[in-house]
């Protein structure tokens, strides 16, 4: 983990409070912190960055484990596949990346899965922090930011496998990124302090998504932000009780469609309010090996204040 993030890191277990972690470090290795234990003076928990990553969890969370090895490497594909001129790839991220031309940092990439959306952000932001509450994906994203390539295997059929290389083009400044494990919906950072937020297919996979935009809203300016949520709308009973869901009900909440009551959500809640700024449609997919691919079309909603 980067030293300067030692400023910026708040305990996600006593928000609403928020209360700055004290550090003892162990091990400093040119301005990297790689062994340390971050504790809140307040409710004492320890917090450890183990290896250079940051576990920053609410009580009661634990790491996701969403990541198998055939998973991980099916969204290192998604992610990074069309950088190594793979046929079949899309250029979702690229697209994502051009919406925030001007968006001002420090940047937050919330959901951040292996990390694609934080590089492209780093070309314009100098410092771009990704979360995401799988350590496997988060500590792949940073062998990516430290190394600038990780190999992984694909599956192409049943037990067999073909070796890739996730590849960071030379020009992408690595250096103005970190990622960290960390909840979305208690993000351990304090209020206002990103100038861009962005959280990319994640509001359907969370348990709370009302509270996920909340937490957004909190950590983002009160005036000069940006917002970018993209989402399919995916709404299961896995990742959230119906009543929960912002969209596809019959009534309730979430009545009607996602999109549509998300924008009426930050126009509404938002402190202050977010005015939509563009919004579209963008698709991606995800390999499963190499005759099955599961396309994904996700709406986005631009928001600035």
């Amino acid at each position: 983990m980067q030293r300067r993030l030692l400023d910026l890191l708040i305990c996600p277990r006593c928000l609403p409070a928020e209360k700055p972690l004290r550090a003892a470090l162990r091990e400093v290795r040119a301005g990297e912190v790689v062994e340390a234990t971050l504790t809140c003076p307040k409710c004492r928990t320890d917090y450890p960055v183990s290896d250079g990553l940051a576990t920053l969890l609410p009580a009661g969370a634990t790491e996701d484990h969403y990541n198998s090895s055939d998973r991980l490497a099916g969204y290192l594909w998604s992610h990074y596949a069309d950088l190594e001129g793979d046929p079949d790839a899309h250029r979702a991220f690229p697209a994502w990346g051009e919406l925030f031309a001007g968006a001002d940092g420090p940047v937050l990439d919330a959901g951040c899965a292996v990390g694609r959306l934080a590089f492209e952000l780093a070309r314009q932001a100098e410092l771009v922090i990704g979360i995401d509450r799988a350590a496997g994906f988060a500590r792949a994203a940073r062998t990516l930011a430290r190394n600038g390539r990780l190999g992984f295997e694909l599956i192409s059929e049943g037990e067999l496998y073909e070796s890739r290389t996730a590849r960071l083009p030379d020009e992408v400044p690595r250096e103005r990124v970190e990622f960290l494990v960390a909840d979305a919906l208690a993000l351990p950072f304090p209020a206002g302090l990103f100038g861009t937020t962005a959280s990319l297919n994640l509001l359907d996979r969370v348990p709370l998504p009302r509270l996920h935009l909340a937490e957004l809203d909190r950590v983002g300016r009160k005036a000069g932000a940006t917002l970018l949520l993209a989402d399919p709308w995916s709404w299961a009973a896995g990742p959230a009780q119906p009543e929960e869901w912002l969209g596809g009900c019959r009534s309730g909440q979430g009545a009607g469609f996602g999109r549509d009551n998300v924008r009426r959500l930050l126009e509404r809640l938002g402190r202050p309010p977010w005015r939509l700024a563009d919004n579209g449609r963008i698709s991606w997919t995800i390999r499963h090996h190499r005759n099955h691919f599961e396309l994904i079309h996700s709406d986005y909603l631009l928001a600035r204040r």
